[in-house]
C-alpha cells in the first residue's frame, strides 16, 4: 500500500468510515447475556452479495431468517436460511454454524467457527462453489485501538482458498453501555479459485459444449483482495439486539480471466452495502 493510500485510511478511520465484523462487543459489563446459555432468533437483511470485493453483474440482496442456541461455556450453533429477490425468488443458501466464541483474560477474545453451506444450483452468487469454511480468530481489546486477526481455510467445489482478515476498530459505548458506535478499518488478503470456479461455472453454463479447466490466471496467489470501511451500530434493548453495518469496500489486484474468445482484464467497482440484523435472545 503506498504512503498516500494508508494516510486516506488513517483519515478515514479517524473519521469514523470503518469496517467491523463482529456482532457485539465481548467486554463482561457490555453484554449481560455473556456468560448465559439463551435460545436466540432473528433476521438478517444484506442489500447485495458481496464477497471480498467482488460481485455479480446484478445485485443480490439476501434476506435471512435464523435461529440458534449459544452455551454459557461459549460454544453455539446456528441455522440460516437466505432467500433472494434476484434472478427470481427462492432459496439461494442454507447455512449451517457451529462454534466456539469467549474472552480470555481481560484483553483477548477469540473462537472457532466451521461453516457449511448448501447454495441453490442457479445462484449467481460469486462465492457459490464455496461448500464451507472453517476460522479461527482473535482481538486484542482496549479502549483506544482494537486488532483482530481472523485466518479463514475456505473449501469450494474443486479447490481451497485461504484468507486473512485483520482489522482495526474502536468502540465507542453510549447510553450505559447499551448502544455500541464501532468504527474500523479492514484488509482481506488471500487466494481466488472460488472466483476461478465462478467464472467456469457461468462460461459453461452459457455454452455446455465447453471444456474449460481454467478462467483466472493465478488463483492461487495470495494477495489483497480488497479495503473496507464501514461504521457498525448496535444497541441492546431488553432481550432485542439491533445491529446496522454501512460498509464501503474498495477491491484491488484485479484478476486476468481466460474467456473462450479473448483475454481480459476484471473491470473493479467499489461497493456500498447496508447489513440490518434484529436478534431475540
Amino acid at each position: 500500500m503506498t504512503r498516500g493510500l494508508f494516510c486516506i485510511i488513517a483519515l478515514l478511520f479517524f473519521s469514523q468510515t470503518t469496517f467491523s465484523q463482529t456482532l457485539f462487543n465481548k467486554d463482561d459489563d457490555d453484554d449481560p447475556y455473556e456468560h448465559l446459555s439463551y435460545f436466540m432468533y432473528g433476521l438478517n437483511y444484506v442489500s447485495n452479495n458481496v464477497y471480498l470485493g467482488r460481485k455479480d453483474s446484478i445485485v443480490i440482496p439476501y434476506y435471512s431468517p435464523y435461529v440458534g442456541y449459544h452455551f454459557k461455556n461459549g460454544l453455539y450453533a446456528k441455522g440460516m436460511m437466505s432467500f433472494t429477490s434476484a434472478n427470481g425468488r427462492h432459496l439461494d443458501l442454507t447455512t449451517i454454524e457451529i462454534g466456539y466464541d469467549r474472552n480470555f483474560g481481560e484483553h483477548f477474545n477469540g473462537g472457532i467457527n466451521i461453516d457449511k453451506y448448501y447454495f441453490h444450483k442457479n445462484s449467481l452468487s460469486v462465492w457459490a462453489n464455496t461448500k464451507g469454511f472453517a476460522s479461527i480468530n482473535g482481538q486484542y481489546t482496549n479502549d483506544w485501538i482494537e486488532p483482530q486477526i481472523t485466518f479463514d481455510a475456505n473449501v469450494n467445489k474443486n479447490s481451497t482458498d485461504y484468507v486473512t482478515n485483520i482489522t482495526l476498530d474502536h468502540d465507542f459505548k453510549l447510553a450505559d453501555k447499551k448502544l455500541h458506535i464501532i468504527p474500523a478499518i479492514a484488509t482481506n488478503i488471500g487466494t481466488k479459485h472460488y472466483y476461478d470456479e465462478y467464472f467456469i461455472n457461468r462460461l459453461t453454463k452459457k455454452d455446455n459444449t465447453l471444456k474449460i479447466k481454467k478462467a483466472v490466471v493465478d488463483a492461487g496467489k495470495y494477495r489483497p483482495a480488497d479495503y473496507e470501511f464501514s461504521i457498525k451500530t448496535t444497541y441492546l434493548l431488553s432481550k432485542w439486539l439491533f445491529m446496522l453495518i454501512s460498509t464501503y469496500v474498495i477491491p484491488v489486484n484485479p484478476a486476468t480471466v481466460i474467456l473462450p474468445t479473448r483475454t481480459v482484464t476484471e473491470k473493479l467497482s467499489n461497493s456500498f452495502y447496508i447489513e440490518l440484523d434484529v436478534c431475540h435472545r
